[in-house]
């Protein structure tokens, strides 16, 4: 069984490659240079750029290549990738126009890991047996190869349930009896929760083992919507329209009082046309 790759950077020398790494000077059948840049610098100096690969047997605390993408500079890493994005060895922008993602997954996580990746040159498109195609980096494809992981080595453990369930009585019927449901848990010691009786029963099944996590919260109505429901209960009076007829019935008013103050006023003030004479 071939084993997953474990770590993936990109080095600006081939000499330079870290430890238990292996790197790809060249491309898959053709063997021609893989140089991930292919670009000459200031004064006939040459800039390379070549991928390098671990491969490690599967670790709980070693995480696993799952899948690699390949974008433009300025496109956005996609979610849950990280990029390539400069050398190990040098610091130096690792990639031109096209940068090489690559994504992580614990172990426990997945059944199956990359185990290999190639370069085919711009006349080699068509990926070999067993590879996927991934994108062209620098008139080449980069592929990969998926393999299955060793599940036994590394499965997680399941915690201890949290809640023990009593045996079921002794019953003719052609069924299990479920124990009484509403039994509250108890507190044995500090942090730990005993419990006689099953878990909440949701709606979706007569007895589960799911535990709501909100069970035993007391519900209660928030203040100002009990303020809501009392002035739902303030009876409000039927008003009626009525005429000026109706009004005057109603609420009868001479006016005397007024027309009467009026009369003194023009008695006691002469016109106007009288005082000027």
């Amino acid at each position: 069984m071939e084993l997953p790759i474990t770590r993936v950077c990109i080095v600006s020398d081939p000499s330079k490659c870290p430890a238990n790494h292996t790197v790809i000077t060249r491309t898959y059948e053709s063997s021609e240079d893989a140089d991930l840049w292919r670009e000459k610098g200031f004064f006939g100096k040459r800039s390379m750029r070549y991928l390098c690969i671990e491969r490690q047997a599967p670790s709980p605390t070693q995480d696993v290549l799952v899948d690699v993408a390949t974008i433009n500079e300025k496109d956005s890493v996609p979610a849950g990738f990280t990029v390539l994005e400069f050398t190990v060895d040098t610091k130096e922008k690792a990639s031109q126009k096209k940068l090489i993602c690559v994504r992580w997954m614990a172990p426990s996580l997945t059944k199956d890991a990359i185990t290999d990746l190639i370069f085919l040159n711009r006349n080699q498109r068509k990926p070999p047996q067993g590879y996927t195609a991934v994108g062209d980096i620098n008139g080449m494809y980069l592929c990969y190869k998926m393999g299955s992981l060793p599940q036994s080595n590394f499965q997680m453990t399941s915690a201890p349930p949290l809640y023990s369930l009593p045996q079921p009585t002794t019953s003719t019927l052609p069924y299990a009896i479920s124990p009484a449901v509403g039994v509250k848990p108890a507190m044995t010691s500090p942090g730990t929760l005993s419990r006689t009786g099953p878990p909440e029963q949701s709606s979706n099944s007569l007895a589960t083992s799911h535990i709501n996590p909100i069970s035993g919260i007391e519900w209660k109505m928030n203040q100002k919507y009990k303020l809501i429901l009392e002035f739902q209960q303030v009876t409000i009076p039927d008003l009626k329209l009525k005429s000026y007829k109706d009004l005057d019935e109603q609420y009868p008013y001479d006016f005397n009082v007024e027309y009467s103050v009026a009369k003194h006023q023009h008695q006691d003030f002469p016109p106007l046309h009288k005082l000027q004479t």
